[in-house]
């Protein structure tokens, strides 16, 4: 049964200010290149046939010593052009820890004594076939930042995800890679980061609207030049709820 977006919508602002609690009890530091742990969730409700809202929460933590490293908060539009084809886009607020390096950059005051990046993006993405049941993604977006990171202004990422789907089940393990372009910022233009993503997805009640994903990322930056490369691993795991 369609519940009323009246309720839709109560029903994300008590996800988000569960949390946002966590976010407040959060010890500072500055993003390091050790082991981390995402945690994320999601809820996506069908305005029509067509048109798809989703609202997001990514809470990342370093493993060791732990302790917070950021939080991001995604509000999307998907808008289905055809069979498997798509186009896309959002407004995404990214917590970071307070430092002096991202003052500078233009990073705001926000929730939890947190500084604040935001960015803006759409995408598009097309899904086919390469055999049965075994099927590659393909997704290009473009961000842009309203702060001067030093690193980049805008980001162009390009995505490639194999996924398959196990007969008789809800099961989907898949690997994914992205390329990472950056402009506009003090180094030069170009590819300057690869991300590899292997991960797993499945619904752990059948004909539930929940779906749970398990994965790893292992991310490396390069050619930088004057400013550090950020490399590290996660262990990540997310929640999905779809709500028709």
């Amino acid at each position: 049964m369609n519940k009323p977006p009246q309720k839709v919508v109560k029903n994300l602002f008590i996800i988000l200010i569960f949390s946002f609690s966590f976010i407040s009890n959060s010890y500072s530091q500055d993003l390091t290149n050790n082991l981390k742990i995402w945690s994320g969730i999601s809820v996506s409700y069908k305005l029509n046939k067509s048109l798809n809202i989703k609202l997001s929460e990514l809470l990342a933590y370093n493993a060791s010593p732990s302790n917070y490293s950021f939080s991001q908060t995604k509000l999307s539009l998907s808008y289905k052009l055809k069979r498997r084809t798509y186009i896309g886009g959002g407004y995404v607020r990214g917590l970071f820890n307070d430092s002096n390096s991202l003052r500078r950059q233009g990073a705001t005051d926000s929730w939890f004594n947190k500084l604040a990046v935001d960015r803006i993006y759409g995408n598009f993405s097309y899904k086919h076939n390469i055999v049965k049941r075994l099927s590659l993604k393909h997704k290009l977006e473009f961000q842009y930042f309203f702060t001067d990171l030093d690193k980049y202004k805008t980001r162009t990422i390009y995505s490639a995800r194999v996924g398959y789907n196990v007969r008789k089940s809800s099961l989907s393990p898949y690997i994914e890679g992205q390329f990472f372009n950056y402009s506009g910022g003090i180094i030069s233009s170009g590819i300057k980061r690869f991300r590899f993503k292997s991960g797993l997805s499945f619904k752990p009640i059948t004909d539930s609207a929940m779906r749970v994903s398990l994965y790893y990322i292992s991310q490396n930056e390069f050619k930088t030049e004057v400013l550090p490369e950020n490399d590290y691993a996660v262990f990540g795991l997310s929640l999905s709820f779809k709500i028709n």
